[in-house]
């Protein structure tokens, strides 16, 4: 058998490792000292308990503070033995809250990895604790001194400092550059921060006089929950006003808490800051784990008890067990969407204009809201701003058009003929409108499973032969333009024209326009992508046969003029369908403005 070997850690490496790795800011050695305390002071109840001794105890924690210069941290709890300093101080990993029966942290301690106390070096260079233990009537008060090269000491005192003391002491000194972690102002903000729910009362103590911070309850259990109470508690954590708020527990973790609504809209895409508490201590201000993602409207207060923390106590581990709290936290805010629409329309209706964004992200993720938002949803169609509920109510299919652009193109045809058509180039709307028609069993599709033509009538055969000549030199003109000739009839009768491209057409008119101002090496890049699309004309330019534009057109017999007039009836077409003009599109209108006016003039 060879000989056994112990690992030794390196104590400068560790704190390293702690400042840079571990923990997100020197802030933490406030919170890492108040979870020490939390957890004495459950540990001398516990024992107490355990002894069955008569007599109520009150945890209490004490900041007295030397402004820039020092701190001294006291609690009450059960203090240590010289035993459990050696066990306890000196082993990293080994932790005072761990069960010497069966290795295990206990579930009422916070602290799980016995390091806290670590985070002390990354303000000071000395750690100096006082404790005694409360488990031996006659124990001595206990001297520790830590330093960041691994070194401590440990004697016994009986001086005045050692008077009176039940529990522990931690006084620290900053070190060079650290003195702004020691002022009343700073301590009092992350007392504050990370200890607002603690059940016992934290008192600051400077220059004689003393003033506790937090309210020792939660204000939303053990009693009849005031809204008006939550709602100033909400502004006095998060500094600014809100809509409502919503209670919420779950059994699984015994989680607890309130959501605060926004008083103001967000982008769906926003990442909000919560205060997610773990045994009344903070242990986050991210809820991504916890808070349902399309809950970007809500700013929350929650507290967990049998949570699992991970190493640096700034997260839960994702389990069975969180996964079941936020789907309970997920459910009291639906429930409360639902509730409200039932039974304050009023206060719904503003809820919902602030909100309507992140709710459509609400209504795709929740098939129980679904039913409940979407009639309020609006959509942009050929008879102005529908509602969901208008659109399910109308009674006929539901035909929108994909892009902007499209719709633009379309939107002028459809109205004339009072045909609906919706507008679904918004973020969600496609998606909304295409669950609609699945819930409700309604005929949806996009605009191109139409024929444009449908909403066209073909010429009778009389104004076919009038109209035969002019198609074929309308073609020959606008093939210079990608661009085919029809003639039909169509409604309103004031628009002359109606131009229609496909998607393919349309994205090589984007690279046109493009490559006019574009440098060598992109205009080279976009030939590359114009040369993938097919040459084949796709772009109709329908003359309607009941304008009378038009119908003087086509008897017109002069080529040169013919040529004009079309020229400028396709310009019309592009801007009326809401393209863009290219330059030689708009060269080509001005020198044809100019053209009939040089014709006018010498006629005069």
């Amino acid at each position: 058998m060879g000989e056994d070997f112990r690992f030794k850690v390196n104590l400068g490496g560790m704190i390293e490792i702690l400042s840079d790795h571990l923990y997100s800011s020197p802030d933490v050695y406030i919170r890492e000292l108040l979870q020490n305390a939390v957890d004495a002071i459950t540990g001398r109840r516990n024992w107490m308990n355990e002894q069955e001794e008569v007599g109520s105890f009150e945890g209490a924690v004490t900041l007295e503070i030397d402004e820039g210069s020092g701190l001294v941290f006291s609690d009450n709890g059960q203090g240590l033995t010289e035993e459990e300093i050696h066990q306890f101080l000196a082993i990293i990993g080994e932790s005072s809250k761990r069960s010497l029966e069966t290795g295990r942290i206990q579930s009422d301690y916070i602290g799980r990895f016995g390091i806290g106390l670590l985070s002390c070096f990354m303000v000071s260079d000395e750690i100096r604790m006082l404790t005694k233990s409360c488990k031996f009537k006659d124990s001595s008060v206990l001297e520790w001194c830590g330093k960041p090269d691994g070194t401590y000491t440990i004697r016994e005192v009986s001086n005045s400092e050692a008077m009176d003391l039940a529990g522990t002491k931690v006084i620290l000194r900053p070190k060079p550059g650290m003195e702004d972690y020691f002022t009343k102002e700073r301590i009092e903000r992350l007392i504050n921060y990370y200890g607002m729910l603690l059940p016992f009362p934290i008192v600051i103590k400077q220059h004689g006089k003393s003033k506790q911070l937090n309210p020792t309850y939660l204000p939303w259990e053990g009693r009849k929950t005031n809204k008006q109470e939550l709602l100033l508690f909400g502004q006095m954590m998060f500094e600014e006003q809100f809509f409502d708020c919503i209670t919420f527990h779950s059994e699984a973790g015994n989680v607890s808490g309130v959501a605060f609504i926004l008083n103001y809209a967000v982008l769906p895409s926003a990442k909000l800051s919560h205060r997610i508490y773990l045994k009344n201590m903070l242990l986050t201000e991210n809820g991504n784990n916890l808070i349902p993602d399309w809950a970007v409207f809500t700013k929350c207060i929650v507290n967990a008890t049998e949570l699992r923390p991970t190493a640096s106590r700034e997260g839960f581990y994702a389990d069975e067990m969180l996964e079941a709290a936020k789907d309970a936290i997920e459910d009291a805010m639906i429930d409360y969407i639902a509730d409200m629409a039932e039974r304050d329309s009023d206060q719904f209706g503003r809820f919902f204009r602030i909100h309507h964004l992140t709710l459509m992200s609400l209504a795709l993720a929740s098939p129980k809201l679904f039913q409940t938002l979407i009639d309020y949803f609006e959509f942009e169609t050929t008879r102005g701003h529908m509602t969901g509920y208008d659109l399910r109510m109308s009674g006929e299919p539901l035909v929108y058009a994909p892009t902007e652009a499209k719709y633009k193109q379309l939107s002028q045809l459809f109205f004339a003929q009072d045909q609906l058509l919706i507008n679904v180039s918004y973020v969600h709307s496609l998606d909304l409108l295409l669950r609609l028609g699945k819930v409700y069993e309604l005929t949806v599709s996009a605009v191109e499973d139409w024929a444009i033509e449908d909403l066209m009538r073909d010429l009778s055969p009389e104004d076919a032969d009038e109209g035969f000549e002019f198609l074929k030199r309308a073609d020959r003109i606008l093939k210079n333009y990608d661009c085919k000739a029809e003639l039909k009839y169509f409604s309103p009768y004031n628009q002359p024209t109606f131009y229609l491209m496909d998607e393919q057409t349309l994205l090589k008119r984007q690279i046109a326009a493009s490559k006019a101002t574009a440098d060598s090496m992109f205009h080279n890049m976009l030939d590359a992508f114009a040369a993938d699309i097919s040459n084949e004309m796709a772009a109709t330019l329908y003359f309607n046969y009941n304008n009378p534009i038009v119908k003087k057109l086509v008897e017109v017999e002069q080529t040169d003029l013919l040529k004009t007039f079309i020229e400028i009836l396709y310009v019309q077409a592009l801007q009326i369908g809401g393209f863009s003009l290219h330059n030689n599109e708009m060269s080509m209108l001005n020198r044809n403005i100019l053209t009939l006016m040089e014709r006018g003039l010498s006629d005069v």
